[in-house]
This record gives structure tokens, sequence and C-alpha cells, in this order.
């Protein structure tokens, strides 16, 4: 297959289409854009439309810095100044409550999500109709790599809203008149990460281990990406057999490798070894997906992978203008006094421990458009979403939840021993799921994830687990209040569906 994933124009343009005049967000569908048979002709539709539903994956997780606030901010790994002052609600001492965000609007509206999910339904719909005429490429590779990759990447739409609000609602088929289609209810949570599993199985049997291009290795999904994202979504599903055995797949067959403990930054700047799925944010002068290095007044915003830096990494940047690193999280985290000092991740992951403003630099490969003066900076990063140390640790909570403390001993100690630790093991189930969770903290700190491992585990606010988080109140735990999971801002959402409800939590009077 030919090269798409970079072709940012054809993306715009196609997003731009899709998103025209639609005003109900669950069945997003184009008014005046490419849905009819007149389009869908031809290999470069398919790989337009394709492009489109990663473009569209992309926004839903750098909008208003979602990725990060919802996986990171959550979990105490940050603390907000005053010039981030719309996220100081999300601390300790404002027990983290998450319904005070007013002008963070796609942290309470799945609608960017759901964008995407129409994008692939549609793909889903059209692309078998395609004739093999239309292609240049061999029609049946090409046809089941893109619908398997357009599976892929509902699937991560569906387990992501499943994660975060929960209790999504599910739709499955293209919409050619999205106006006039019926509002549908929410189903339940254990339905959204099913769909999920569902999702993966489908691109499972259609995709292949690889890349067949070096420049979309992760950045395109394969068969490794399906099964790294399945075993994960099995956990959720408390299925850990599957799970284990799903991780085994990627671990097997997948071919990846973990990065060195010496150059683990490179992680972070695209297509590495360890990378199973990203999302493409490198800078190019061409086609310039990277994120601005600086605040933006002509557009008020700034790039998500600034909000972590400043000077030295961003020249002349005021360090008052970043999330700054929570000190006592990654003191107790690392150990950094005894036996975790030399874990190579903290100097590749922290910068300025020891100062008033201490920053996170997994993404801090800036690029200066004008390189003599030092102006115009982007951060040429990658957000990457799963990785082989990732599918490690999956597969070493999955053997412990089974019993299996001695194969979980193995997979845990191989992320260990990369950063330069001594192996560690229990024979308590309990006290070994302890051990994998401070291993995700370490290895996972600012990749939008480590608050969702430790409630999905029960252990956010487990008394004792050294790492639980304080703040939040005991009366958020609980599968049946939803708690955990962010509310939805029914002002805007229910005008498009008025069959959605709040959840029961973030319903009550006395939290909003």
């Amino acid at each position: 297959m030919k090269t798409y994933i970079n072709k940012y124009i054809i993306i715009l343009l196609c997003s731009i289409g899709l998103m025209a005049s639609c005003k109900k967000y669950i069945n997003e569908g184009p008014i005046d854009s490419p849905t009819n048979d007149n389009y869908w002709v031809s290999e470069r539709a398919a790989e337009s439309g394709l492009a489109g539903a990663y473009g569209l994956l992309r926004t839903a997780l750098t909008n208003s810095r979602a990725c990060f606030v919802m996986g990171d901010a959550t979990a105490n790994e940050f603390i907000f100044n005053s010039t981030n002052w719309t996220l100081q609600k999300l601390a300790p001492d404002n027990n983290f409550n998450f319904t005070y965000e007013p002008y963070e609007e796609e942290l309470v509206d799945w609608t960017p999500f759901y964008q995407a999910i129409s994008q692939c339904n549609l793909i889903l719909s059209k692309v078998p109709a395609i004739p093999a005429s239309g292609f240049t490429d061999d029609p049946v590779a090409t046809k089941k790599q893109i619908l398997g990759e357009a599976y892929f990447v509902r699937a991560y739409c569906y387990y992501y809203i499943s994660q975060v609000w929960g209790q999504p609602v599910i739709v499955t088929q293209a919409y050619t008149d999205p106006i006039n289609a019926k509002p549908l209810p929410r189903s339940t949570t254990a339905a959204g990460f099913a769909q999920a599993a569902s999702d993966l199985q489908a691109s499972i049997k259609l995709l292949q281990y690889g890349s067949s291009n070096p420049a979309n290795t992760a950045v395109q999904a394969n068969r490794g990406a399906a099964f790294a994202l399945l075993a994960k979504t099995y956990l959720w599903q408390k299925q850990y057999n599957l799970a284990s055995a799903a991780a085994d797949s990627v671990i097997l067959h997948g071919g990846y490798t973990l990065e060195p403990g010496a150059t683990y930054g490179n992680i972070f700047k695209g297509h590495d070894q360890e990378s199973i799925f990203e999302m493409n944010m490198l800078f190019s002068a061409n086609q310039n997906e990277a994120q601005n290095g600086e605040y933006n007044p002509a557009t008020g915003q700034t790039g998500v992978f600034a909000q972590f830096l400043a000077a030295p990494f961003v020249y002349g940047k005021d360090p008052k203008s970043i999330w700054w690193v929570n000190t006592a999280l990654v003191n107790n985290l690392y150990d950094t006094t005894s036996n975790g000092a030399n874990d190579a991740r903290i100097k590749a992951t922290f910068y300025g421990l020891q100062t008033a403003a201490p920053m996170m630099v997994k993404y801090a490969n800036v690029i200066y458009q004008q390189p003599a003066q030092q102006a115009l900076p982007f951060v040429s990063n990658n957000m990457v979403l799963l990785r082989l140390a990732d599918t490690y640790l999956v597969k070493a909570e999955a053997d412990a939840n089974l019993g299996n403390t001695g194969d979980a001993s193995t997979y845990l100690n191989l992320v260990r021993q990369r950063s330069g630790l001594s192996n560690a093991t229990s024979t308590d189930p309990t006290q070994m799921m302890y051990l994998i969770m401070d291993e995700r903290g370490r290895e996972f700190f600012g990749e939008g994830t480590w608050y969702f491992d430790l409630y999905r585990t029960g252990l956010i606010l487990d008394p004792g687990y050294d790492n639980a988080i304080q703040g939040y109140l005991p009366a958020r735990s609980g599968n049946s209040n939803a708690g955990f999971q962010w509310p939805l801002d029914l002002r805007a959402l229910l005008p498009q569906d008025p069959l959605l409800t709040q959840n029961p939590y973030w319903a009550l009077a006395s939290q909003n």
C-alpha cells in the first residue's frame, strides 16, 4: 500500500467535509460531502477517508490536551499554577473535581470521538463496494488493510470513551441522513468494551504484523497494534486469560523490542522499535503536523506537548506557563534518594527536579522554523499510545490476577532491567499488583494512562498502596455511580440526543 498517513491536506479537506452542516454528533455524517457512491469509487478515496479517520482521532486526543488532562492530571502527576487556572480544580485540595472546566469543553464532550467513529463507519460501509478496477494496488489486500485499520480506529474510540465517560452510545452504521436519524440511548460500559473487543477481533483477521513502509511504522495500525489494544480491553473486562494470550501474540509475533535505557527518549521521537501505535505529530517543512512550541496569541492555544516545556527547551518561554511536575510523587515513585536513583527514566523524563519549576521532558524535541533567531518553535514528537513496555506490564498484570506471580515477575522485570533497576518479585498477588502499578507509574508518567490504570485496578483509593491518590472522595468509588469517570456536558449534548443521561455521581446537585 501507498503511504497515506501523512497526507494531512487530504485529512483536513475530508474532515471539514464530514463535519460540515452536521448537527447530530452520534450520527455524524455529511450533507454536502463525499459520502455517496460517486465518491467512493477508488483506492485514493478509500485511503483519503482512512487518513481522515486517523486525523479525527488525533484531534479528539489533543483537543483541550484531553489525553494528558484525563490520564495524568487526574493522577496527581502535575501541579497547576496561576496561568493554568482552568485546571486547578484537578488537585487534591479540590478533590479532583472534574466538573469545573469552563474553558476545556472537550473534556466533557465526547463528540470528537464520535466524529472519528462516524468516519470509520463510513469507510466500513463504502469501501467493500469499491470495484477492483478502482485500485492501483492489489484490490483484495488493499481493502483488507483499509478495513482492518478502520476497525482498529473505531475500536480505539470505543475503548477510550468507555474508560473516560463510560456507557457509550454505540453506533456502527453509516448514516446518510444524520439530521433525521433517531436519537440513541447510552449503553453499558461493559457493552462499550465489548464493542471495542469485537472490532479488534475483526481488525486482527484483516491486518498483518509489521509494516511494508518504514514511514508508516507505528502510525499505521497493524495486527500487533490490534492485539496490544485487545489485551488492554480484556483487562477492563477482567478476562485475564484472554488478556495474557493477546499480550503473548504481541510479544511473540509483533517484532517489537525495548528501546535501551540509555536512549529511552528515542521512543517519543517517532517510529521507534518499541512503539506499537502512535499519533503522527512530527515536524515537516512541507506538511507540518508538529505542535506549536509556545503560546499562539492568534489562536489562543498552546501545543499539547508545549504545556510541559519552558526555557531552556523552548527559548525564552516563561516556566510559569507550564504544568509543573509533582516532585513529591516522583520522589516516592522512583525512590530518587536511594534504590531508584539510577533509574534511566529519571533523566529522560524530568528536568530540574530540585528547582521550583520541574519539567517533564519526554516531549522535548524542539525544532525552530527560524533556527538562527530561535524563533517559531515546534515540538516534533509523536504521541505514543501503545508500546512494548505497556504490553509486558499488561501481561504481568493479567498473570498476577491469575495467580501466576512467577510469570508476572518475569515481564515486570524486563521493564525494570531496561531502566537499570534490580529485579522485584513477590509470591503474594496483592503485593505483585502494587509492584506492577508502581512500574506503570514510572514507565508511563506523562503518557495519559496512569489514572486509568489506578481506577481500573481499584488501587486509586487502596489504603495499602503507597501511591494511592490522596484527595479523591470515597463516595466516588464503585462501579454504579461512575464517580471516577468524567461527566458529560448535557447542556451541549442533550439538544443533539435527548436520550442521554448523566453519570450518577455527577448528577448529584452537590457535585455540580
